[in-house]
Parts: structure tokens; sequence; C-alpha cells
């Protein structure tokens, strides 16, 4: 049966089945000239949001997240918690090429970085009723940990509310390209002959009343990949999954990112440092 006028919808019904049953589909890859069929047996994959937490140089962690979906707060907080045992100075967050999610969950993730109540996104429409607002929830565990995320134009919807609250409240540094700009609620209007509109009724907006949709987020820090580099990372973050190699893939974003935090944590130190030696005459008065 051929998909070439499937929409991916239908696509994804025709491949779902019964957990151990089986389903043949063909491939026809650029370069190849027969279509190789390939025999697949249906299972429930759980889909990991979380991946490749771990210290990079300067002692500074890092973790990607791939969507936002219901555990990936809680799977974040458990990859926090063990890089924080490893005394990082700063956490580089990649969202770079997430396309978004569930919004309770970009709430969630933005709890564990700011105080409860602060604002995290709103949505303003016509109506009175497509007003909403949205805050923190519970207390904050991570406050003192420097943060960059790392944003491109794939990162959308859940992943552009994340970077911009963070941004907003001055507690995170963006690095990378501007974001996709997704950010509009929209509703489906079944019609009578069995069609159905979809209909955009609201949009989001940051803490600073930034509107996301067809804006994107703007990075802090603009660096972009050269286009040479994109296999070579497609190729080394394989091999990471493969257990070939150990750390993350470097790139001119990653790279940038630290750099950043190392400085931070530099400037940090020397403050600190000074006022230590200026409370020290303080010690020798009766």
């Amino acid at each position: 049966q051929s998909t070439r006028d499937m929409t991916l919808s239908e696509a994804v019904k025709l491949m779902k089945g019964e957990p151990g049953s089986k389903v043949t589909i063909g491939i026809f890859r650029q370069g190849e000239e027969n279509v190789r069929q390939l025999t697949i047996e249906r299972a429930e994959i759980e889909v990991a949001t979380v991946k490749d937490a771990q210290v990079l140089p300067d002692r500074i962690g890092y973790v990607r997240i791939t969507q936002f979906s219901e555990p990936t707060a809680e799977k974040l907080q458990e990859s926090l918690e063990g890089l924080v045992e490893q005394d990082i100075s700063g956490l580089v967050i990649d969202v770079r090429n997430n396309p978004g999610g569930l919004l309770q969950s970009a709430v969630d993730v933005c709890s564990l970085f700011l105080q409860e109540g602060k604002l995290i996104v709103s949505t303003e429409g016509r109506r009175q009723s497509q007003q909403q607002v949205f805050h923190t929830v519970k207390g904050a565990k991570y406050l003192t940990v420097p943060v960059a995320i790392l944003i491109n134009g794939g990162s959308a919807s859940a992943a552009e509310i994340v970077a911009g609250c963070l941004q907003d409240w001055g507690r995170a540094l963006l690095v990378g390209d501007r974001s996709f700009g997704k950010g509009s609620v929209q509703n489906v209007v079944p019609l009578q002959d069995g069609s159905a509109l979809r209909l955009t009724t609201a949009k989001y907006y940051t803490p600073s009343k930034r509107v996301i949709h067809e804006n994107g987020i703007e990075p802090d820090i603009s660096v972009s990949v050269p286009e040479e580099d994109y296999e070579r990372l497609a190729r080394e973050r394989e091999e990471l999954l493969q257990g070939k190699r150990q750390q993350v893939p470097m790139d001119a974003q990653l790279l940038r990112a630290l750099e950043t935090l190392k400085s931070y944590t530099i400037y940090q130190n020397a403050i600190k440092a000074k006022r230590l030696k200026l409370r020290e005459p303080e010690a020798v008065l009766p």
C-alpha cells in the first residue's frame, strides 16, 4: 500500500497494533535502486525524554531534553540530583530540536529553577475564558546553579516556553539560534459534513509579555552550527547511544555555553574572594 498521499496519522494507524504482532514496511532510500523490505515486531516503546546527563570539563553538567511529556520533569530532577552530587559548577540544558509537548511538563520543569509563585507563561485571546496564567508550583530545587540553555530553529512550543520564562527571570542564559516560534492555542471545531476547523483562539506570552508565536525566542548569545558539522554531530550522537562514545559531541553552541558558564564561575569566585578579603580586618577587632 503506497504512502505517497497518506497522512502521518493514517500511516501511524496502519503501523500500530498488538504488541508481539508484526508489520512489514518498504523503505526507499536515496542512493539505493530498490525498495528495502523490513519486518518490525510491534511493542510498547517507552521514549526517554531526558538523555545524556553527564559532567563535562570544568565541572559543568549537561543534560538534553528531547520532548516535554508527563514524566519529563521527574526524570530531569533525577538526572540533576546525580549531577549536583558530583559538585557541578554550572548546568547546560539542551532543548535544540525539541518540538515541545505538554504545557504542564514545561511548568514543572521551570518550577525546578524558580521560586514558588513566579509567572511562567500566560495566554491571551479575545474571550475572557482564553485568559490564563501559569505559575511555578512547589519549591525550587536548583536556585543557585548557573544555567545555560541551548536553543535553535527546531526548539518549539513547550521548549520555547521554558527558554523564554527562564530568560525573562534572568535564571538562564540562552545560547544558539532563534527558536521556531510556535506559541498558539488552537481548538478543533467539528463541522456537520464530518470535516473540522482548526481555529487559533489565543497566543502564549512569556512573563515579560513577549509573543512566542511567529517570533520565536532570541538567544542572549547568537551562535550557529556550520552545516558541515551536522553530519558529524549526528554520527557522534549515534555512537553515544550505542555506547561507542562516552562524552556528548561538541559543537560551536555547546562550546560557547561551556565557555560562558566557566567565565561566570571564575567571576563569582573572584567576587567571593574579594568579600572574604574585605572581612579579614574585622576578625582582629576586639
